[in-house]
């Protein structure tokens, strides 16, 4: 639910605002997506492994507490940040303040109530959360300024995060400490491997704004959004099989790899032969640009259908530390590419070295579960 309604979010707000604040949006959401990412390592991860041990009802609410916690501090940061700048980085800023501690508070509720109240139930409230966000953008939409409705996502899913909060039970800054202070061990790891993941997720639209401008920015979100049924479904399997695992991981891969394979590719096809006028309507100003970059966003979509499964395979076949490594591994190789192909050629060669990393790591994952299978 939460990545349809992204895509119906971005072609709300793409067809409001200029190319100079969609980039602006873009970014901010890059920047808030650093939660989502965030929000399994804190919590799911540690979770999931606490349920053998019968503690995972007890710990439950000091995960949570610490993943709101530390959301609440790194938006303080960025408002600030916000309040002593100007223009499109403002907007930028202050749209990333208010977005990470609400992506946060709805996404740690969800790895919270999977473990504690079933998934059915969480997934309920996830998609509610999501929905809820959708329809205050389609109100902005219609009655406020392209300002505010640049902020509209953001500011709709902070309400939803704070209503969540004052019925949600156990959470109290002694129980974030005690996650903090005592737990580390259960989620350090995770948080390291996924923190490298984070800062290369961050550093892509800066990289891309700082040598091809906003404009360019908004093309990699455009593109993210135009395989939001790729990516709805490598996020439906990934989360799945971390939640459920497997007894055959070979079998796994290759059923699951070769089905994404055939989305990502009828992903790309639909997108190039859709008229001008129904993608536009979709990815607003940003079309041009990304019709002329199509096919490596293609292929870098391929490519990370078949390194998502490889990964997440991995996570129960290595230990934690190393999983972390792979992780830093991976977002090294994949920023390496990305400051070599953008400065060489701009927006072409930012999305080339991230499909050229997407099908080098695809080949290391599948040797490695190979060798630990």
């Amino acid at each position: 639910m939460s990545r349809l309604t992204s895509v119906v979010v971005f072609a709300l707000v793409a067809q409001r605002v200029d190319s100079g604040s969609l980039g602006a949006f873009s970014v901010a959401t890059v920047i808030s997506s650093a939660s989502l990412a965030l929000a399994p390592a804190l919590v799911g991860k540690p979770l999931a492994n606490l349920v053998a041990r019968g503690a995972v009802v007890q710990e439950a609410p000091f995960a949570q507490s610490a993943a709101v916690a530390g959301s609440v501090l790194a938006g303080s940061g960025l408002l600030v940040a916000a309040l002593v700048s100007e223009g499109l980085v403002r907007l930028t800023l202050l749209g990333a303040a208010i977005g990470v501690p609400a992506v946060m508070i709805v996404e740690s509720s969800f790895w919270r109530d999977v473990f504690t109240g079933g998934s059915r139930r969480a997934g309920g409230l996830l998609s509610l959360a999501y929905a809820v966000q959708a329809l205050g953008v389609v109100t902005a939409v219609l009655t406020l300024n392209s300002r505010a409705v640049v902020l509209s996502p953001f500011v709709t899913l902070l309400a939803v995060g704070t209503v969540i909060l004052l019925v949600r039970r156990g959470l109290t800054a002694r129980g974030a400490w005690i996650w903090f202070r005592h737990r580390r061990s259960s989620w350090l790891p995770y948080v390291l491997g996924v923190a490298a993941t984070v800062a290369l997720v961050q550093a892509i639209p800066v990289v891309i704004t700082a040598t091809a401008g906003f404009g360019s920015a908004s093309v990699y979100r455009a593109g993210e959004l135009a395989f939001g049924g790729t990516n709805l479904l490598i996020g439906i399997a990934t989360q799945s099989l971390l939640a459920r695992g497997t007894s055959r991981p070979r079998a796994t891969y290759a059923r699951f790899t070769a089905a994404l394979l055939v989305v990502a590719v009828l992903n790309g096809l639909v997108l190039a032969l859709l008229p001008d006028a129904l993608l536009r309507a979709l990815v607003g100003p940003a079309e041009p640009l990304l019709r002329e970059v199509l096919l490596i966003v293609t292929v870098q979509r391929c490519a990370l259908a078949v390194s998502s499964i490889g990964g997440v395979l991995l996570v129960t076949l290595v230990s934690a530390r190393r999983s972390g490594l792979l992780d830093v591994v991976a977002a090294s190789v994949s920023f390496t590419s990305l400051v070599i192909g953008s400065v060489l050629y701009d927006l072409r060669g930012a999305l080339g070295g991230l499909a050229a990393a997407e099908v080098l790591l695809s080949g290391m994952y599948f040797l490695l579960l190979r060798k630990r299978t």
